[in-house]
């Protein structure tokens, strides 16, 4: 499947904005969105176009006991990959 985040120029430009450098406290979003997820403690996780990873670093930092990541993007699960490091946190690929 092509994907746009697989093109090289694209990925790059993507990788300058905030969300991207510095993860979920400069999306502009993040401020409304987190209080409506509910409590993690204990839970399995499931997040469906991953991207860098941000939600799933969250989900394991908040007690979920596993979070699994996908995403269609080869180089957003390489990303993904390198920023989460955690244990609990498993990035795959939705091919």
């Amino acid at each position: 499947m092509n994907n746009a985040y697989d093109n090289d120029t694209f990925f790059k430009e993507y990788g300058k904005m905030p969300r991207s450098r510095e993860g979920l406290s400069a999306a502009g979003e993040w401020h409304l969105l987190r209080p409506l997820f509910p409590p993690l403690q204990g839970k399995t996780v499931l997040d469906l176009g991953c991207g860098y990873g941000w939600h799933c670093s969250f989900a394991a930092e908040q007690g979920a006991v596993q979070v699994l990541g996908i995403n269609l993007s080869k180089k957003m699960l390489e990303e993904a990959k390198s920023e989460t490091q955690k244990n609990r946190l498993s990035i795959v690929s939705a091919e």
